[in-house]
This record gives C-alpha cells, structure tokens and sequence, in this order.
C-alpha cells in the first residue's frame, strides 16, 4: 500500500521519536534455552560494573501534540507480519547438549531442579559463575509452580501456518475489532477496538523495553499515547487484545515470572489506565517458545491463541479452544503427572479431548464462527441505498441506463472527494511537524482543499438523489 493510515503513521513517528533517542543498545537481553528476556535488573548490575559510567538519558517527551484524524484499519494489508528484531524467528535450546536445559524444554522440572542445584552448589565452590544455571534455575521453579495448576482445557483444533499469514486466520468477528501490524516499525502489533476508539500498541521506554500504550480516538483525532500501568511484568509487554468489556486485557510479554520467550497474562482495568497485577495463564497456554495473542470470542465461547513451539522457523500454530468459565487445574495430588505434563505441553492436542461430547460441540461451535466470519467477509464494490427494500451493490445492479451513467458519474466524485480528503489529511499532518517557514507553504494548500472539499460533497449528495430519483 503506497499510503498507509494517519494512525500508523502517527504511532510510527512517535515510535521513531523514542528509538532515536533510545539508541539500540539499551536493553539487555538475557538468552536461556531461546529465551529473549529483557532483564532491567541485569542491566542495572552490568552498568554497575563500570564505574564513572553515565546513566542513560531520560527520553524527552515533547509537549501533547495536536490531535490528527484517524482512519479505519479495516482495509490495511496485515498479511506481511514483519520479523521481530529482539525476538528468534525460532526458539531453540541455549545450550543444546545441556541436559538441563532439555529437561526443562521437556517440562522435566522435579529432575531439572534437582540436578541445576547441585551444579550450582559446584560452581559456587570452583568460585565460577553461576549466573546462567541461576537463571535456567528460576525458570524450571517457574513451570514446575504452574504446571501445578495446568487448566483443564478443551482444545478443539490447531492448524499451522506462515507468521506472515496469522492473522489472516484468526476468524475475528467484527466485534471483536481487529489486529494490524505496524509497516513501518517490525517490533510491535496494534489493536484496534470494534468501535475504533482506542488502538492498542507498544512502544519502547527510556530503557528500550517494549511498553503496552493506548492511543484514545475521538473527533479530534487520534490522542498522544498513554502508557498502559499496573501490571507488575519486567519485560517486553506486545501483543493487547481487550475483550469487548473493555476492562479485561490480555498480552504478552517477556518476562522472569514466566517460563522464557513471550507468554499469555491477563490483567483487568482498575482506574483509568491503570491495571491489576496480570496473572500468568500457565499451562497448557505457556511454553518455553513464543505464545501470544491470545482471543476470546465469547459470542461462540472459542478461545484462540498462537504459538510457535515445535515449528520450524517462520511457521507457527494457531490453536483453538473452549475457554472454562472458571479455572478446572487437574488435581496435581491425584492424576498422573504423565498425563499432566503431555496435557500442559500440547504436543498432542488428543490429550485434551477426552469428552467426546464436549469436542463435538466445541467444533460445531468453532464451524459456526468461521462460517459467520466468512459471510461478514464478503466485499462488495460499493452500498448504495435506494430505499428500505433495495439496496444495490455493483454497477451491474443498475438495470437502468440512465441510473447505471450517474451511478459512474456518483462513483467518480466519491473517489475524487476521498482523494481530496487523504491529501488534506497529508497536509495537515505536515503542517504539525513543520516548521513555521514551512507551514506558511501548506497553508494556502489546506485552504485550498477546505473550500473545494464542501462543495464536492454537496455534489456527490446531488447525484444520489438524482440516482433515487431516476430508479423510483
């Protein structure tokens, strides 16, 4: 797309803004069996190390900027998902002829802990580093604590598919909004609420970590971003996805609470864009590879989340599931740890679908969604309304020579009122990054286009009753 929306580019000048004064640098990334966590602590102890050494400067936030207009995302091109510089294309084993860290990919914790402690207590007496076994460590507590309290989830389905295509699978109904990535940037997704209010992104801090932000919408524009507070995660946050209540939020993020790479949250709106503390999903969500975007599609009760364990690179698998109204954790005490830990790692989604009744409803469910989503796809040329029982949607509907000649005259004035419209648009966001010499120069344009625009509505208007006219 030549043109990408005045929202895209007004969250890619702003994310410009940051990462030039940020420098690319700044964060420090601690890799454990593929793992891309950013450690702010690490990277607190590393400046540590170097006395006399400056901190980083504080990223200048320039004054609000004013509002500028804000287009729907509905036509935007999402099928090129652009590689994430910080992020594996695939997540593989640090250290490959570890053993411990094949035992904790595999969800061996009790055995991996054992043994990562033992090789500490040696290291520590060799007076030798033990910083990596440390962290492998903290992650093996990690799952075997949430492996304690793996969901009993249905998964129904899971297809795989090129990263570039995701999100054309996810079956979004309308109101569920929509996902787009930014063009111009490759690190971060957007989100975009059903009513178009808010747009839902991430943008880096001072330290350069990736922080959830939220640019409101009304008719005044798109606002300058907020940054999204209270959910207590140390890492990358990506990937938002707000349920229609507009209160629960889910996203990912690289964190030391979680099992490595990006994992599932959920956090609910306390006050304003304050939020709770986010619960890590856990198992069978969770993995050691990369699991985000994460959806809950309540009007068919299907649950859909992606994840790139156990595929190649540039591929990942979409899974489908039926969401619990509650939490239903096998019973840890009782049931055979085997079956949990097959059932947490998804090698085989047969684990879960032990009901055979329950799966059959959930795919009837998830057969009624695509099919609903697949009718709401259907794109016509255009909507044109002639009255309470006709509406025509091709110039081929147009029997009448004479409606069919003003219905191209009709078209043809719309699309020079859309042009006029993108080009004012254009003008007055160079006018607001302009310089005072500059904007002298655009004035007479945006004026220009201010007086022609009314006049070529009021003509598109003439011609629809004149095509009313004729067709009655």
């Amino acid at each position: 797309m030549l043109r990408r929306t005045i929202a895209t580019l007004a969250i890619t000048l702003i994310s410009c803004h940051v990462i030039a004064q940020n420098g690319e640098d700044n964060a420090h990334l601690i890799n454990v069996f593929g793992k891309n966590v950013t450690e702010k602590k690490a990277a607190v102890e590393k400046k540590a190390e170097v006395p006399n050494t400056p901190s980083s400067e504080k990223v200048h936030v320039s004054p609000k900027p004013k509002s500028v207009s804000f287009q729907s995302h509905s036509n935007i091109d999402s099928t090129s998902i652009p590689k994430m510089p910080v992020q594996s294309d695939n997540p593989v084993l640090l250290y490959p002829e570890d053993e411990n860290a094949q035992m904790v990919a595999n969800l061996r914790y009790d055995d991996a802990i054992r043994r990562l402690n033992d090789e500490i207590a040696s290291l520590r007496r060799k007076k030798q580093s033990t910083t990596d076994a440390e962290c492998l460590l903290r992650y093996a507590k990690n799952g075997q604590s949430y492996m304690k309290g793996t969901d009993q989830v249905l998964v129904i389905d899971s297809i795989v598919v090129d990263k570039k295509s995701l999100l054309n699978h996810y079956n979004l109904n309308p109101d569920l909004g929509s996902f787009y990535y930014q063009v111009e940037q490759d690190f971060s997704v957007c989100y975009q609420t059903e009513r178009g209010n808010k747009v839902y992104t991430s943008l880096p801090d001072s330290d350069g970590v990736l922080q959830l932000t939220v640019f409101n919408n009304d008719e005044g524009g798109l606002s300058y971003p907020s940054t999204l507070t209270g959910m207590e995660t140390d890492g990358d946050q990506n990937y938002p996805f707000m349920m229609p209540d507009g209160q629960t939020l889910y996203f990912s993020a690289r964190s030391s609470q979680g099992l490595g790479n990006y994992d599932l949250y959920v956090t609910r709106l306390d006050d304003g864009h304050h939020f709770f503390k986010a619960e890590n999903l856990g198992f069978p969500y969770n993995s050691y590879a990369n699991d985000y975007l994460m959806v809950i599609d309540e009007t068919y009760n299907i649950g859909m989340f992606a994840s790139d364990r156990y595929q190649p690179t540039n591929k990942v698998c979409l899974y489908f599931f039926v969401p619990n109204k509650s939490r239903q954790a096998y019973d840890y005490e009782t049931e055979d740890h085997e079956l949990i830990r097959q059932a947490s790692s998804l090698r085989s989604i047969s684990t879960t679908q032990g009901d055979a009744s329950a799966l059959k409803s959930g795919q009837r469910q998830l057969s009624l969604m695509r099919q609903s989503v697949r009718q709401n796809l259907v794109r016509h040329d255009f909507e044109f309304v002639v009255n309470d029982n006709l509406t025509l949607y091709s110039l081929d509907d147009f029997t009448n020579a004479n409606g069919r000649k003003l219905a191209e005259q009709w078209l043809q004035k719309k699309k020079n009122l859309e042009s006029l419209e993108s080009q004012l648009d254009d003008l007055r966001m160079d006018y607001h990054l302009s310089n005072e010499q500059k904007r002298g120069e655009l004035k007479a344009k945006i004026e220009g286009l201010e007086g022609r625009i009314p006049q070529l509505r009021v003509e598109v208007h003439e011609v629809e009753k004149e095509i009313r006219r004729v067709l009655h």
